[in-house]
């Protein structure tokens, strides 16, 4: 049998990063633009699976991104990627070093920065494999990001977000 405290806090988690992306894919929809993009998903959901973790607060968020998109931008200027179609398969020597760059920059900056958010890992590297690089669709990212913030604040002043403790065990609860 399901603990009750279980069921209530996947409701939660569930609902809050449901409706998060909600709000992201709307503003998609309504404007034809990439306002979701994979590394969202997994900020939405830590931001209501672990609201009280320091990696969730709403700077590290912002910072990380953004740390995250220059990064990937500058990394593909650098290999000189650009005008390269986008890669997951058949990599070359560039793009191994452009998003070799990007995330080692990421992660040195986040921790310089005080901004870690292991998210952001996957925001440069989209960035760098060449997925997004419209340098509107880069100001985009962050846009979305902070949007996804403002909902997680929205929800946490409704009650949907509440910091969660461990219990005896360890688990959170």
């Amino acid at each position: 049998m399901l603990d009750p405290s279980r069921l209530a806090r996947a409701a939660r988690v569930g609902l809050g990063a449901g409706l998060a992306i909600a709000v992201c894919s709307a503003v998609a929809l309504w404007t034809e633009l990439p306002w979701v993009f994979p590394s969202l998903g997994p900020t939405a959901f830590l931001a209501f699976a672990a609201p009280a973790a320091p990696a969730n607060h709403p700077r590290r968020v912002l910072v990380g991104h953004a740390i995250a998109v220059v990064c990937g931008a500058v990394a593909v200027r650098l290999f000189d990627v650009a005008d390269i179609p986008a890669v997951l398969t058949q990599f070359d020597l560039p793009h191994l070093g452009a998003v070799t760059l990007a995330l080692a920059a990421t992660a040195a900056f986040a921790v310089l920065l005080d901004a870690e958010h292991a998210p952001a890992g996957a925001t440069t590297l989209i960035v760098a494999l060449g997925f997004i690089r419209h340098p509107r669709d880069l100001v985009l990212i962050e846009a979305a990001v902070l949007v996804l913030v403002l909902v997680c604040a929205a929800l946490r002043r409704l009650g949907l977000i509440r910091p969660e403790t461990a219990g005896p065990s360890g688990h959170v609860r």
